[in-house]
This record gives structure tokens, C-alpha cells and sequence, in this order.
């Protein structure tokens, strides 16, 4: 199954290395970034590759779970947690596409710059939403193999929206932007990662040596 995700992971990977293109040269693109069929497809890819690579089953199978992943804490708070999780993302997704009148992937939203709503608090809402998602499958699933694949997805998407700002939005509204980067983190506020981690950390601790 790592074979499997590696390569599910490389395609991820490469479809971000497309983009730095297509933004430098969006008057040359624009049909196609403006293409909402293209984008759907785009983006419904992209959510595939990166749910298959977080659910595939333990390299292991399912009785390999590691022995922290036994105790009661854990088996109860994972899959609470990542159902919080999905929920929430879920919504703020979908929240967020509700605010963008349904614009989605590289299209350009009329109205401009969004810095109200959603985008007070996160600068990439729906990138989040899809974080927090990608987050609570492995561990409503208990997936240790998912759940170590996170990270390298995590920084995938990172990656790729310091490519979208750096080739889009900072060409695009130039000072604007500047000032906005300023007052809203790129995934939300740090606390609200802080207490992710300190909760997971605070369900493993009981089942740690």
C-alpha cells in the first residue's frame, strides 16, 4: 500500500507544478482557468487523490494498528474527533463556495478580493476545510498509515498556495494583498491549531509506554 500512496502522492505533487504556468500567463489561459468544467474536474481529482492516500488500509492490514491505538481513549476520541473534523471541513467548504457564488479552483471571482466572511479568519478557507477533512478520515478510521501520510499532503498544499498567491494573488492585487497576508493566516489562526494538536496529544497520552 506505501507503493500505492507514494505514487498517489506524486501525481498530487505534480499537479501543483502545472499551476506556476498558468497563473504567470493567465491572459494566454483564460479560457481554460475560466472553464468551469475544468476546474470541477481539476479539483474533484486533486480531493480524490488526497482521500485515497489518507484511507488505503495499513501497509499492515487492520489488526497492525500500533499499540497506542488500542487503548480506550484513542478508540473513542479519534474517531470523535475526526468526525469533528470532517464535519467542520465540510462546512467551511462549503460555506466558503457559498460566499465565492460557487467560483471554484483557479476561476476568478468577480467581486474581487475576498477579505470579509470566511476570509477574515483564514485566507484560504476551503483549502482548510479540505485539511481538516483529509485530517479526520484517518482518524475516524484509526488509519495509523493514514495518518503519517498527513503531514506530506499538508505540506503538498502548502506548497501550492504559496504558488497560487506568490503567481495570482500577489500580481493580481499587488498592495492589497500585501496588507491582507498581514492580518490573516494562510489556514487560520494558530490556536486553532495549537488545540488540535494538544487534544490528539492529550487522547495519546494515556496508551504511551
Amino acid at each position: 500500500m506505501w507503493i500505492i500512496r507514494f505514487i498517489l502522492l506524486g501525481v498530487l505533487g505534480a499537479s501543483i507544478c502545472v499551476d506556476p504556468h498558468l497563473y504567470r500567463h493567465r491572459s494566454r489561459y483564460e479560457g481554460l482557468l475560466e472553464n468551469r468544467i475544468f476546474n470541477i474536474t481539476f479539483v474533484i481529482v486533486c480531493h480524490c487523490l488526497c482521500y485515497l492516500i489518507v484511507i488505503l488500509p495499513p501497509a499492515g492490514g487492520w489488526n497492525s494498528r500500533p499499540f497506542w491505538m488500542q487503548h480506550t481513549s484513542v478508540r473513542v476520541g479519534f474517531p470523535v474527533v475526526g468526525l469533528l473534523l470532517i464535519c467542520a471541513g465540510a462546512f467551511l467548504a462549503i460555506a466558503t463556495l457559498r460566499q465565492r457564488k460557487f467560483v471554484v479552483g483557479m476561476q476568478a471571482v468577480k467581486e474581487g478580493l475576498l477579505t470579509s466572511g470566511l476570509y477574515r479568519y483564514f485566507r484560504h478557507p476551503i483549502y482548510t476545510g479540505i485539511l481538516w477533512i483529509i485530517l479526520g478520515l484517518p482518524l475516524v478510521m484509526r488509519n495509523p498509515d493514514g495518518l503519517l501520510m498527513f503531514p506530506a499532503i499538508f505540506v503538498i498544499i502548502f506548497v501550492g498556495t504559496i504558488i497560487e498567491e506568490r503567481n495570482d494573488m500577489c500580481v493580481r492585487f499587488r498592495e492589497q494583498y500585501q496588507a491582507y497576508r498581514q492580518t490573516t493566516r494562510m489556514f487560520g489562526p494558530i490556536w486553532l491549531w495549537g488545540a488540535l494538536v494538544l487534544l490528539l496529544s492529550v487522547l495519546i497520552a494515556p496508551g504511551s509506554p
